[in-house]
């Protein structure tokens, strides 16, 4: 399979550099390739940094508020309402950003509020939907070793499935890359590699948007395969390495 991948990979880029004609509609490979190079002439370095920055960020912080909200599911009391937050993935958050932008004073803030509240509503549907899925063979096997309610979500519900977080943030983590350019629209003086797309679109300079759209698109495979990596390292994965 990887070698006829590589072989169709290669077909492509082949395609795409003699068969698009120059300065058409659709850049050929050596039109984005010069954009590209002009672009890291250009301080696009630093434009990665600030994504990486913000998408760090937000997933810290959405991390630590899903994982209790979800966690805490496993009490009755908290079902409820951590079932509303799960629908909520339904609602775009952008009619919210004037409120968000008064909480916050706008700025990186408001980008890192905004990114993790949407992160934080996939999050938790996926987080719950592991928890339910628990054998429940699994908490019989902690109670008869006399373990009470939180020792229980401690070694069955965190630890037993760490792993399964991870692929939750890797599975969720392609959505956060998709609304990464309108967050960091909203205030473009912070950079970032969607808001020079912003820019870039607006004057239809197409070797240059593929250009930004090729780095976001492989920043965001790289960090795809490095979380892949590290659900594969848990005992329990890696027959599948």
């Amino acid at each position: 399979m990887r070698k006829i991948g590589a072989a169709q990979l290669v077909a492509f880029l082949l395609a795409w550099t003699f068969l698009v004609p120059q300065h058409s509609l659709i850049p050929n490979l050596g039109e984005v390739l010069r954009a590209l190079s002009n672009y890291w002439g250009n301080g696009l370095f630093f434009q990665i940094i600030a994504t990486l920055f913000l998408c760090s960020m937000a997933t810290l912080v959405s991390i630590f508020f899903s994982s209790l909200m979800a966690y805490a599911s496993t009490i009755p009391f908290f079902k409820p309402p951590v079932s509303l937050l799960g629908t909520l993935r339904y609602n775009p958050i952008q009619g919210f950003t004037v409120i968000l932008t008064v909480m916050t004073g706008g700025g990186r803030w408001l980008q890192i509020l905004i990114l993790s509240i949407f992160m934080s509503f996939y999050f938790i549907t996926g987080l719950v939907s592991i928890i339910n899925d628990i054998p429940e063979g699994s908490f019989n096997r902690v109670r008869a070793m006399r373990m009470n309610g939180w020792k229980i979500l401690w070694k069955v519900v965190i630890v037993d499935h760490l792993d399964f977080l991870i692929e939750v943030i890797r599975l969720n983590l392609s959505m956060t890359f998709m609304m990464i350019v309108s967050v960091e629209a909203m205030d473009k003086s912070q950079g970032g590699l969607g808001a020079m797309l912003t820019d870039t679109s607006r004057g239809m300079n197409f070797p240059n948007v593929f250009a930004i759209q090729a780095v976001i698109l492989l920043l965001g495979l790289v960090i795809d395969w490095a979380l892949r990596l590290l659900f594969n390292s848990f005992p329990a994965h890696k027959k599948n390495c």
